[in-house]
């Protein structure tokens, strides 16, 4: 039952007319109306709930607080592994409901007060399977879907304060000691995950299969830490409390800015990789069909670039110009790092030029072009 309760609840926060509802009471996790039903009255021995929490008035409110369930129900495996499918399963429910209701800033702002962020950290620390969850709803978290931008540099700073960056740096270096483990029961962290079969065989086959769940679980971590780190650059400014700015600008000039050899790595993989994806479409039976339908080749060309790679593309170029933009160190590095490449500072700024482009008007396109001036 919790599990098919779970799949609901993910299934329910992750619809689109979620977060657009602003007047239905169950948008705001905090304050759920409590079930009621017609057969309430006919129990004369019903006692009231004691969950029922104070409200701003004083007055006491038939609500419950959802999003303390769910932080409590990963609460559960903050220090150990599900030991059976079942509960790997609504574990990894659990995360998807938590991440789409983040879509919502009044749910950012109730998970930042719950403690949620440090509730993540712990997760990740222990390097447990629900790390892989916390790292994604960490993502969430901090970036944002919404154009004010408050409620997430609240939670960035957050972040930072509660020791964030010791955690996510390992992570976003890919240091094996940092990555979360997936669980014995799930599949990509059997034991033939480790395997690989040669032969015809099911178990050969299971054991690739395998082998690919626990390729996409590293993959995921690898996209996660790449967004947190880009969330925390756009949103951490150098007015930021607990002195974020500067101590986010340090880890990118400490060890001979190796974080910024990092990111340059995954500045030219990503774009090799969208520039690929990009080539395979034009090539592909999609696009042919694509233009005999009328379709944008351009337009479509963009979103398979996007997918494979573009998008992540772009976001290390955003963490790099934030380096390079604030020190001068990191700046000189970076650019004598991309010479030996045989590139430049110029595959940063048609990245970010790019990016520009695909944003809306606001306060991000806005940043995306500072950094572009300033580079």
């Amino acid at each position: 039952i919790k599990l098919h309760a779970s799949e609901i609840l993910s299934a329910i926060l992750q619809h689109e007319d979620y977060s657009g509802q602003t007047n239905n009471g169950l948008c705001k996790l905090s304050s759920l109306p409590k079930y009621s039903s017609a057969f309430d009255d006919d129990d004369p021995d019903r006692k009231p709930a004691a969950s029922s929490k104070e409200g701003e008035n004083g007055t006491k409110q038939n609500t419950i607080d959802g999003m303390e369930i769910l932080l409590l129900a990963i609460a559960a495996y903050r220090k150990q592994d599900p030991q059976v499918e079942v509960d790997c399963e609504f574990l990894e429910n659990v995360f998807d409901a938590l991440a789409a209701s983040l879509l919502r800033e009044d749910n950012v702002a109730d998970f930042v007060d719950a403690e949620g962020i440090e509730l993540m950290l712990r997760c990740l620390r222990q390097k447990v399977h629900a790390g892989g969850g916390a790292l994604k709803v960490l993502n969430f978290a901090l970036s944002g879907a919404s154009s004010s931008a408050n409620v997430n540099r609240t939670a960035c700073e957050t972040f930072v304060s509660a020791g964030g960056l010791k955690v996510i740096f390992p992570l976003y270096m890919s240091r094996k000691s940092a990555i979360p483990c997936p669980a014995a029961c799930s599949e990509g962290g059997s034991n033939l995950a480790k395997k690989g079969g040669k032969n015809g065989s099911s178990s050969s086959k299971r054991a690739k299969r395998a082998a690919q769940a626990r390729k996409r679980w590293l993959v995921e971590i690898e996209r996660n830490s790449i967004n947190v780190m880009y969330a925390l650059t756009r949103h951490i400014s150098q007015d930021s409390k607990y002195d974020a700015h500067a101590r986010l600008l340090v880890k990118f000039v400490e060890e001979e800015c190796e974080k910024c050899d990092r990111t340059i790595e995954l500045c030219l993989k990503y774009d090799e990789k969208a520039r690929i994806a990009e080539y395979q479409y034009f090539r592909s039976d999609a696009a042919e069909e694509a233009e005999q339908l009328g379709v944008d080749i351009e337009l479509a060309a963009l979103d398979a670039k996007l997918r494979g790679g573009g998008d992540l593309f772009h976001r290390t170029c955003a963490i790099l110009s934030f380096a390079c933009v604030f020190s001068k160190r990191c700046h000189g590095h970076v650019r004598d790092q991309l010479k030996m490449k045989g590139s430049g500072i110029t595959v940063i700024k048609e990245g970010l030029t790019e990016f520009a482009a695909l944003l809306a008007n606001g306060h991000q396109k806005s940043q995306i072009e500072r950094l572009i001036a300033e580079i």
